[in-house]
C-alpha cells in the first residue's frame, strides 16, 4: 500500500491477509450448485426486471398505434422465447406462434402500413417490412406443414423463429420510431382503435 492510499484510509485487497473475501465482491462468489442456481435465478430475474422497465419506458415514449404494435410484437416475442425454453419444434406448438405473428403483421399492415404508404419518403420501407414479414410467415408455415428430415428439423425451425424474433426487434428499433415520426398523434390514436393484433 502506498503512502497516498494509506492517508486516504482506503482498503486495498490483499489475498494473503484476507482470504479473498474483501474488496471486488470476491466474497459474494457462488459456491456449490445450489448457490450457483440461486445466483442464476437472481440474474434471470434482474434481466426480466430490466426488460419490464424498458417496455414501460417505451410505452411512455410511444403513442397510439405504436404502443399497440409494441405490445403485439412483445407478445409474439414472448411466445418464441417460451418455445426456445421448452425446446420444442412440434407443429402443435408452432401453430399459435404462426397465428399470432400472422395477426400481428396483418394488423400492422391494415393500420400503420396503409397510413404510411401515403408518405413517399417511407413507402419503400413499409413495402420492405411487409415483404419480409410475409416471407418469414411463409417459412414458419412451411416448417409446420413439412417436418423435413428429423436431424435438421429443430435447427431449421429454431432458425426461422430466431429470424422472426430479429424481425420484431428491428420493427421495434426502426418501424415504430418511423410511425412516431411520420404520423400525427391524433391519427395514431385513431389507428390504435382498429389495431387487431
Amino acid at each position: 500500500m502506498n503512502e497516498a492510499t494509506r492517508r486516504q484510509g482506503s482498503t486495498v485487497w490483499d489475498p494473503a491477509t484476507d482470504g479473498g473475501t474483501a474488496g471486488h465482491g470476491m466474497g459474494d462468489r457462488p459456491k456449490g450448485p445450489h448457490n450457483i442456481q440461486n445466483h442464476s435465478e437472481e440474474f434471470d430475474q434482474s434481466v426480466r426486471d430490466a426488460e419490464t422497465e424498458a417496455a414501460t419506458a417505451d410505452r411512455a415514449r410511444f403513442h397510439g398505434v405504436s404502443v399497440r404494435l409494441l405490445e403485439s410484437g412483445t407478445a409474439v416475442h414472448d411466445m418464441i422465447q417460451a418455445l426456445f425454453n421448452k425446446e420444442t419444434t412440434a407443429p402443435a406448438d408452432l401453430r399459435p406462434v404462426a397465428d399470432a405473428f400472422r395477426r400481428h403483421c396483418a394488423a400492422k399492415d391494415a393500420t400503420a402500413g396503409r397510413a404510411l404508404e401515403s408518405h413517399p419518403p417511407v413507402a419503400e420501407a413499409v413495402r420492405r417490412d411487409r415483404e419480409e414479414g410475409a416471407y418469414l410467415l411463409a417459412l414458419l408455415d412451411g416448417s409446420i406443414a413439412s417436418p423435413g428430415p428429423a436431424g435438421t428439423r429443430a435447427q431449421t425451425v429454431n432458425g426461422v423463429l430466431a429470424d422472426i424474433d430479429q424481425f420484431l426487434g428491428h420493427e421495434q428499433r426502426d418501424f415504430i420510431p418511423l410511425i412516431e415520426r411520420e404520423l400525427p398523434v391524433s391519427q395514431s390514436n385513431r389507428l390504435a382503435a382498429s389495431f387487431d393484433g
